[in-house]
């Protein structure tokens, strides 16, 4: 089996281990760039979002490369991420691409089961495989919370913002080697080591933001313009609700609950019902970044996106209730680089203006 995956930012680096783990040939796909949106955008309907478009190209780049198997997040939903496995699937099969579709769904576990019991050709040796695969997987996806998050602090304050850059750059890829525990915590230890000595500014105060939205929106530098370096290079904290390590956890193995109860709880004033697309979180996120005395929050989403457009008008009135500055993107291949950087730039002007302490740290929203 040579299986493939949508690309999405590092949560590759975790599943191309635990997929190998398991005995399959792994294809990495390829990093997206606007080749591979291009050819998504011309193969599929004209009024899918970006992500939609974006995985397509790269999966049609993941079957010329040799995999002959299709591994997809699956599910009946009512955001169409449920849906794309299948809808991609007649799509490329109608190119001419013949290959295995295996969806991951909370309602066809066996069927993941069976899968990786072919495998591996008995179930004594499928279970053995399994545990040690997850356990390299979450290893891994541990890690890689702990250095992406050191990296979102240190880059505000850092006085050589590429050098941060490229230590991340070979951290990553050294975690995306590493097969051992000691491996992983050795690539930890040295991210570590080298953070503490970059020299900093002398910023007495940094902003911080909280990122919500569409996961691939949130998750894909490619189509959010890397806007989490952006920011911190800008001396701004950007803070994404969902991570790698997140998003395994809460779409995949379905840990890490109390934070998903937390912020739909705190959206049930505004949001009776999620609808899909992360619609729910992200408002709830903001109401929980305004207690937690953040100093804005960006809403990134696909164009189109009926989720993330209908909650539009209910994260306005959370922000303004909670007196919390609030930057809606939408994102799609028409997108330019430098209309999202000229709102970034206004954005983390009015963030400064404001000053420190800005944002009511109330628990019940102003004038309600």
């Amino acid at each position: 089996m040579k299986a493939a995956f949508p690309y999405m930012d590092t949560i590759r680096i975790p599943l191309a281990a635990i997929l190998r783990a398991l005995g399959a040939d792994v294809v990495v796909p390829p990093k997206p760039d606007r080749q591979v949106l291009n050819l998504g955008v011309r193969l599929a309907p004209e009024l899918m979002c970006i992500p939609f478009k974006l995985t397509l190209g790269n999966m049609v780049r993941c079957l010329e490369m040799g995999a002959d198997t299709l591994v997809y997040v699956s599910g009946s939903w009512s955001c169409r991420f449920g849906y794309y496995g299948r809808l991609q699937t007649e799509i490329l099969e109608d190119l001419g691409f013949r290959f295995r579709l295996v969806e991951l769904r909370h309602d066809r576990i066996l069927d993941a089961c069976h899968e990786v019991i072919r495998l591996n050709r008995s179930l004594p040796r499928a279970v053995l495989r399994t545990v040690h695969a997850f356990r390299l997987g979450w290893l891994k996806s541990h890690s890689l919370e702990r250095i992406e998050q050191m990296v979102r602090e240190t880059l505000p304050s850092a006085t050589d913002p590429a050098r941060v850059r490229r230590m991340s750059s070979l951290a990553l890829r050294a975690l995306d080697r590493a097969r051992t525990r000691s491996q992983i915590f050795k690539v930890q230890r040295y991210v570590e080591h080298e953070l503490k000595s970059i020299a900093r500014n002398s910023l007495n105060w940094i902003p911080r933001v909280k990122l919500v939205g569409e996961s691939y929106c949130t998750l894909e530098p490619f189509i959010n313009f890397d806007i989490i370096r952006v920011l911190g290079e800008m001396g701004v904290l950007a803070d994404p609700f969902l991570t790698a390590h997140r998003w395994l956890g809460f779409h995949g193995f379905r840990l890490g609950k109390s934070e998903v109860v937390q912020a739909r709880s705190a959206a049930r004033r505004y949001w009776r019902m999620c609808v899909g697309g992360e619609d729910e979180n992200s408002l709830g996120h903001l109401v929980l970044a305004a207690q937690q005395g953040f100093d804005g929050v960006i809403h990134v989403h696909p164009f189109g996106c009926m989720p993330g457009t209908v909650v539009q008008p209910a994260m306005t009135m959370a922000s303004r209730d909670y007196d919390i500055p609030y930057l809606s993107l939408s994102l799609d291949e028409h997108t330019s680089e430098a209309g999202v950087l000229t709102r970034l730039e206004a954005f983390v002007s009015l963030l400064k203006r404001r000053g420190p302490g800005a944002v009511r740290r109330t628990q019940k929203p102003a004038g309600r």
